[in-house]
């Protein structure tokens, strides 16, 4: 037989058996009350069976006195008790608990005393039914939990039994049938009491279930309300995220046709006057500067694209040098706009700051950018501030200024103010998207800004000073672009696109470089038979039409040439693919783009060739120059 229901056991941890007797305090309060009514109208209500006696027995009227003197008075009691019920006391389980006891224990305490004071006859005929009535309420009505109806009514059968035992040593019960009954009426109240605990043991069990059960029951709502919400916010993302494809590729479909009709015009243009032995360099100029324009959009997009898995790499930066490389690179093209571009010259240096050099340099560039496109008179001018421990580095310009209505909305994707028709001199509008994004990933940077319409703009970053010493050297990228370390270096290319391949094939040996081209791993193949020389570095295209890819070439040109060191690898991609994708191929490497300008292409497969220098192996029998 299972004994489990008949066993209580508490809550762990304390905190919740305390929840549980707070609800259960709560879910009885208005059960506890009614029991507790009802003895105040029951109790007083048995005067009548007291008449009823006296009637019978007139010659002892002393007894109805009495009786009706000790119900009156029990009855003073359970209905203090009662009262306090009625109060807030009710919704704690031990107060409730103190009030019900003290109204049980006036009730019963007065039903013995009034056995005491009957006759014998009356004691047990007339008064110990009440008792039985009161500890069945007390059982049931009050929802004691067991432990309380166990010691409180074990006190109360513990008194009777003393009354009893009483009784019968003053000769109270001069019969054999009035002991008789006696022993009958002690059996019974044990057997009520036993019966009443075990009640307690399973309304006390089966409110823990319960209890448990809608504490299950709202933590699964309120998991079941976290995940709609998710979910709703989910949908929401998603419907703003189909909105921001929808606004960019009908941004990036305008901004992109205009660019290609003008360079089908100018290079139709172009054909005609070389036909006819005109000079075309204007047209040729024109259509450089319109791919310049599209090899922007598209940089943006991969800028913005990579920095959702960028890892900052948080290094001393000499901010001096940072802002005027940046200025020099815009000088040129605030003054092809006519206005001015300045950079605040004061007597001591700014300090340097601990951050990304590559991101503090786009965030910079950008407001820079933004701010001379934004500027038809006057100028713009840079400058810094130091506050505390950290640097201020500031972005005027006099320019058209942004609404109060806008300062929401222009750090969101292609976002841009007052370009309807899409003039492709501002971009895509990724430009201020770009450093909210370069602000979330750099630590303890903001950024600030203000604005008056018609009178322009003020741009501000806040960078922590650095606490090291500046090591660090001035941007090695800094410098010629056309750096002649190229001439006469071997270079391997593969790339599946034929124009592609023979436009980079020319880039190189136009450097001077001695270049080998292949489409496919095949060709490679071939290349790499001929056991000619070991090159300096190998620029690959990272998918290729025959199955393989870029880091496959790669692993099998290094595998081949494993004897003279680790080649150099470039790999160059039309893709938006993270170099975080390359994690597991092995330095030295470098990811380009196949929109990059063709000096940033000769300038960084230079960097990477350099930086790397093996040693010379021109005069090993069986290489070829």
């Amino acid at each position: 037989m299972k004994t489990a229901g008949f066993v209580v056991r508490k809550f762990r941890p304390a905190s919740l058996e305390q929840a549980f007797l707070d609800d259960y305090a709560r879910r009885f309060a208005a059960q506890r009350r009614l029991g507790a009514a009802l003895g105040i109208v029951i109790f007083p209500a048995f005067i009548a069976v007291d008449w009823y006696w006296w009637l019978l027995r007139m010659d002892e009227p002393h007894v109805f006195v009495i009786a009706v003197a000790i119900r009156l008075l029990a009855t003073a009691g359970i209905a203090a008790a009662t009262v306090k019920l009625f109060g807030r006391g009710a919704y704690d389980e031990r107060t409730a608990v103190r009030f019900l006891s003290g109204g049980t224990l006036c009730c019963c305490l007065g039903i013995l005393l009034l056995m005491v004071t009957s006759p014998a006859d009356l004691a047990l005929r007339g008064h110990f039914p009440g008792l039985l009535v009161a500890l069945f309420v007390f059982f049931t009505l009050f929802r004691l939990r067991a432990i309380v109806a166990g010691w409180l009514g074990g006190v109360i059968v513990a008194i009777f039994f003393l009354t009893q035992l009483y009784l019968y040593l003053i000769g109270h019960f001069d019969s054999e049938t009035l002991r008789f009954n006696c022993i009958v009426a002690s059996i019974l109240l044990s057997l009520e009491y036993l019966a009443g605990i075990a009640a307690c043991l399973q309304l006390e069990n089966a409110a823990r279930r319960d209890f448990m059960f809608r504490r299950s029951l709202r933590a699964s709502k309120a998991r079941a309300d976290i995940a709609s919400y998710t979910l709703r916010r989910q949908n929401e993302r998603m419907k703003e995220i189909l909105e921001e494809k929808e606004r960019f590729f009908s941004a990036a479909y305008h901004d992109v046709q205009q660019p290609l009709a003008a360079i089908s015009l100018f290079i139709r243009s172009a054909k005609i006057k070389l036909a006819k032995g005109e000079e075309a360099r204007h047209d040729l100029d024109v259509i450089q500067e319109t791919a310049r324009d599209i090899q922007d959009m598209f940089k943006d997009i991969q800028d913005y694209n990579e920095l959702g898995s960028y890892i900052p790499r948080l290094v001393p930066v000499d901010t001096h040098a940072l802002i005027t490389e940046v200025g020099e690179q815009y000088l040129e093209l605030a003054r092809q706009r006519g206005i001015q571009l300045r950079l605040a010259v004061r007597l001591r240096r700014p300090p340097p700051i601990q951050s990304d050099r590559s991101l503090i340099k786009r965030m910079l560039s950008n407001f820079i950018s933004n701010a001379i496109k934004n500027t038809w008179s006057g100028g713009v001018a840079v400058g810094w501030a130091q506050i505390g421990d950290r640097l201020r580095i500031d972005v005027w310009d006099t320019g058209v200024g942004i609404s109060p209505k806008h300062w929401n909305a222009i750090f969101t994707e292609y976002y841009q103010v007052d370009n309807p028709g899409r003039d492709r001199s501002k971009g895509l509008g990724l430009g201020l998207s770009i450093v909210r994004r370069v602000m979330n990933i750099l630590p303890r940077h903001s950024m600030r800004f203000n604005s008056i319409e018609g009178r322009g703009s003020r741009f501000s970053i806040y960078a922590p000073i650095s606490e090291l010493s500046l090591d660090v050297p001035v941007d090695e990228r800094s410098g010629d672009m056309h750096s002649s370390a190229l001439e006469g270096k071997y270079i391997l290319l593969c790339d599946d696109e034929p124009t592609v391949l023979a436009g980079l094939r020319s880039l190189f040996a136009n450097a001077g470089a001695l270049v080998d081209a292949a489409e496919s791993m095949s060709e490679i193949e071939t290349i790499l038979t001929e056991d000619g020389r070991v090159p300096d570095v190998a620029v690959l295209d990272i998918r290729l039409s025959d199955g393989s890819t870029g880091i496959e070439v790669a692993e099998r040109v290094r595998r081949h040439f494993a004897w003279s060191g680790v080649v150099p690898i470039a790999f160059v991609t039309g893709e938006l693919f993270s170099p975080r994708a390359l994690g597991g191929f092995s330095q030295p490497f470098e990811l380009l783009r196949k929109s990059s300008a063709p000096e940033t292409i000769l300038h960084a497969v230079s960097h990477l060739m350099t930086a790397h220098q093996r040693p010379d192996v021109s005069d090993v029998p069986g290489t070829r120059l």
